[in-house]
């Protein structure tokens, strides 16, 4: 276990030891899954929605887009061949959904509920109600409303066993997709597929908790999964398989990217703003928490510890192990103490100041408390 002394007082010493080490900073290090996450207001809604995949209330209309879909992995990587838009609103009620997608051919085989929907092109949406990267709801659709939707008590990389409820059907949920074409028709050219999805506040909140308040953040994801396709004997449209009958691997289009094929990074997802302006009423600027800087820091110490077990089959155990710099540290606020508490497999790392604390452990589950 270490105390850091204030932020001030150390940042030239691990500055200096970061210099004659002469390697990256961990921000640098792990740049890709440190961009700023997108940022979205939702607005609340002006009247009724009704869940057909019809997108024309005035609601929707004066909803504002997010931007377009990129490749998961972020930066660098190729722009996605078809177009894909979301928008999001909210009531006392529910969360509402809706995504706009190109698509020439518009299919889809699985019929029933709770099976691999991604093995059909889909639209994906995560929801973290606390933005604690755990205890979070993932639900998908294909172009003919099959849903698969499951809650996880954390993402997959977590050390121990993560408990998933894969049984578990979203009570009250409300979806609708409309094809601009002809599904499961290859031998017409459509112009894409249209969903609305109507989450209910019940059964996204936690330990009673109303989630759907003016003034708080959501952790929202979106990804969409296209692949190469084949025709069968009969003329219906497959995944494609390469020489030896493997699946070709799929495009994940994702809002925003998460900056490695992996949708299951919370922290990655984006800050959506609940406000409490009606659609078409006014607007209002986004902004991120203030806690961000701190956040940011966090996740960069535990991108660090993970690669610090994968390496070395344990854990930093101090803070002058991460080497962090001036500029690391102007992250923390003013007066703040930076604390790690380590054994081989368990940590915990402490940010505590004035007005905020934080912390984060080895299964990425990251809490706050604002005083």
């Amino acid at each position: 276990m270490t105390l850091l002394r204030p932020a001030a007082a150390m940042a030239a010493l691990f500055c200096s030891a970061l210099t004659a080490m002469g390697q990256q900073s961990i921000t640098e290090r792990f740049a890709r899954f440190l961009t700023e996450p997108h940022g979205y207001v939702a607005y609340r809604t002006a009247g009724k929605i009704n869940i057909d995949g019809i997108m024309d209330e005035p609601s929707w209309k004066n909803a504002p887009e997010t931007e377009l879909f990129m490749d998961i992995s972020g930066e660098g990587f190729p722009t996605p061949q078809y177009a894909t838009r979301a928008k999001m609103l909210w009531d006392d009620d529910f969360l509402y959904v809706s995504a706009v997608m190109e698509e020439p051919n518009v299919w889809a085989n699985l019929t029933q509920r709770d099976t691999v929907i991604y093995y059909d092109p889909d639209f994906e949406i995560f929801i973290d109600p606390t933005g604690d990267a755990h205890n979070y709801y993932e639900l998908e659709f294909n172009a003919a409303n099959v849903i698969f939707d499951l809650c996880l008590e954390m993402p997959y990389r977590a050390p121990r066993r993560n408990f998933v409820q894969f049984q578990w059907d979203c009570p009250g949920l409300k979806s609708a997709v409309k094809v601009n074409g002809t599904l499961n028709n290859n031998k017409d050219t459509d112009k894409g597929w249209d969903i609305e999805v109507a989450i209910p506040r019940k059964t996204i909140a936690q330990e009673f908790d109303n989630v759907l308040q003016a003034g708080k953040y959501l952790r929202v994801g979106f990804s969409r999964v296209e692949w190469q396709t084949e025709l069968d004997k009969s003329g219906r449209t497959f995944r494609k398989k390469d020489a030896a009958g493997k699946y070709l691997p799929e495009d994940n289009w994702t809002w925003p990217s998460t900056g490695m094929i992996a949708m299951h990074m919370p922290e990655r997802w984006g800050y959506v703003y609940l406000s409490d302006v009606k659609a078409g009423k006014g607007s209002e600027k986004f902004a991120y928490p203030t806690y961000r800087p701190v956040e940011k820091l966090l996740w960069a110490m535990f991108y660090a510890q993970e690669e610090q077990m994968r390496q070395n089959g344990r854990y930093f155990d101090t803070v002058e192990d991460f080497h962090l710099t001036a500029e690391e540290l102007a992250l923390l606020p003013q007066g703040a103490h930076l604390k790690v508490e380590a054994i081989t497999s368990k940590y915990l790392i402490t940010v505590d100041s004035k007005n905020l604390k934080m912390t984060i452990d080895e299964d990425g589950q990251i809490l706050r408390t604002e005083k």
